[in-house]
């Protein structure tokens, strides 16, 4: 990922997907300041993840990296209020890697003109094994999200997925949750994917932009 954030170092056909920790919620750290933008850094894997997967398993978190960056350009849509930086515009920001973590949320504000930084780190993606009828291995993804004040490098907001799809019997009081993604077993895809809509909708600036 070159420069990128290198200091920074989500009965067997009734199924639902249950959380494998009590770690899946938002947390709002501070009020969020009077901003208009969000700078979104592209999803990253962070440096000590990658450096203790095999070639395949790192392609692998990289493809989703790149599945969950999709999932965001159309979530946040064209509108000004967001800023979704590639990888390329990011490591042009930075230019010089070293800094630390608050030094370089300020340059990437100051380049964005983002009052804001949003940054994502996958740590688990992994694919079902079998079909959606049937499954040998559930899909299972984990990834963290920190929304930081781009004046002071101050957490703002913090959020997590870590989830792996179970069989409803092992968990009856998530019927719901099974009943709306339709009784089936997830792929990878639409298990992280349907994750990361759900914490978007968490943070205070896009929860205000959708109230409007």
């Amino acid at each position: 990922m070159g420069k990128f954030f290198s200091i920074l170092c989500v009965c067997v056909f009734f199924l639902s997907a249950c959380s494998g920790s009590e770690d899946n919620q938002s947390r709002e750290l501070a009020p969020l300041p009077e901003v208009t933008c969000l700078a979104v850094l592209p999803v990253m894997v962070p440096v000590a993840e990658s450096s203790r997967l095999t070639a395949d398993r790192k392609k692998v978190l990289l493809a989703g990296a790149s599945y969950l960056n999709s999932v965001m350009a159309t979530e946040f849509g064209d509108g000004t209020e967001y800023k979704l930086l590639t990888e390329n515009q990011l490591d042009a920001i930075l230019g010089d890697p070293w800094g630390g973590r608050e030094h370089q949320v300020k340059i990437i504000g100051d380049a964005t003109r983002c009052g804001a930084v949003l940054e994502t780190s996958l740590t688990r993606y992994r694919d079902r094994v079998g079909t959606p009828m049937s499954a040998e291995t559930p899909a299972s993804a984990a990834f963290s999200m920190e929304l930081m004040d781009a004046t002071s490098g101050v957490v703002l907001w913090t959020s997590s997925f870590d989830e792996t799809q179970k069989a409803l019997f092992e968990d009856i009081f998530s019927f719901d949750k099974a009943q709306k993604r339709g009784f089936k077993w997830l792929s990878v895809e639409e298990l992280s994917g349907d994750g990361l809509k759900n914490r978007l909708k968490e943070i205070p600036f896009f929860k205000e932009d959708a109230a409007e």
